[in-house]
């Protein structure tokens, strides 16, 4: 039998979370209120934040397709963390690219940005402010046991078992393969479980 994973566990109040642009209580209900989980989501969100803000700086009428795509996942990766405003914004520039309505685009795309900018430079913020306050364990890279239970549980769909491997690994910070594990927790985030175990099993491969 399997031996049971020791869960690490938050000790924050949302109270403590004052970032401009989020409710942080908003955010924190959609995980059923499990703080480690909205921290994760938090961390990721930056990275896609400022990858997806690139890619909506240009629209033209030829590119305005991609454009919807794009601000598609702004609106998704902003209404995952409670960032209600700009995931308004990102909507209703979603819905006039999708109906072609170029000019509405081109005149609030700026605005959307600055607004983009403004919610991940916040999180990035206080995120810094909280680690520093808040330490992780440093370790060389991710349990690989924790890796292969990782797999097996997206490969079953069984989200408590993701969760639960999820806290532990998010407990540490890791000198390699620490990018890894932010992936994973975006590809949860899309629930798509089928890619993380496509990858943990060639990881696994190529670390044997």
């Amino acid at each position: 039998m399997e031996k049971p994973l020791s869960s690490v566990k938050m000790e924050i109040s949302p109270e403590e979370i004052i970032i401009p642009g989020i409710n942080q209580e908003a955010g924190i209900e959609l995980y059923d209120d499990d703080m480690d989980i909205y921290l994760s989501v938090l961390r990721s969100f930056v990275p896609n934040a400022y990858k997806v803000i690139e890619k909506l700086r240009t629209v033209s009428q030829e590119t305005l397709k991609e454009y919807a795509v794009n601000v598609h996942g702004l609106k998704s990766i902003s209404a995952n963390i409670g960032a209600e405003e700009l995931k308004k914004a990102a909507l209703h520039l979603e819905t006039n690219a999708k109906s072609g309505n170029l000019d509405e685009v081109l005149a609030r795309n700026k605005i959307l940005l600055e607004e983009a900018e403004k919610v991940a430079s916040g999180v990035q913020a206080w995120l810094s402010e909280f680690d520093s306050k808040n330490p992780k364990q440093r370790l060389a890279s991710p349990d690989p046991l924790l890796l292969d239970r990782l797999r097996k549980s997206c490969e079953a769909y069984d989200m408590d078992g993701i969760d639960e491997v999820m806290d532990n690994l998010e407990s540490a910070s890791y000198d390699k393969d620490g990018e890894l594990i932010t992936w994973i927790r975006e590809k949860i985030t899309e629930l798509d479980f089928s890619s993380i175990a496509a990858r943990l099993a060639v990881y696994r491969e190529e670390s044997n």
